[in-house]
């Protein structure tokens, strides 16, 4: 029941880490490049977001409804 979730899962915190190893590099090595980090950090909002919704789903699986 949890496995496509598991996979989902694996996969938002995958994407999430490289957004966040991206977001370092531009605020280093580009921190007037305004724009990009702002676009950036917004990314990876959304990819925290989707990773906390999908623990929360694997850690209360009675909570969620198919």
């Amino acid at each position: 029941m949890n496995t496509p979730i598991k996979v989902e899962y694996e996969k938002t915190i995958k994407k999430r880490d490289e957004i966040k190893e991206l977001l370092k590099k531009l605020e280093s090595e580009k921190p007037k490049d305004h724009y990009n980090i702002t676009i950036n950090r917004d990314r990876l909002a959304y990819w925290e977001g989707k990773s906390e919704g999908l623990k929360f789903a694997l850690d209360h699986p009675g909570d969620v409804h198919s």
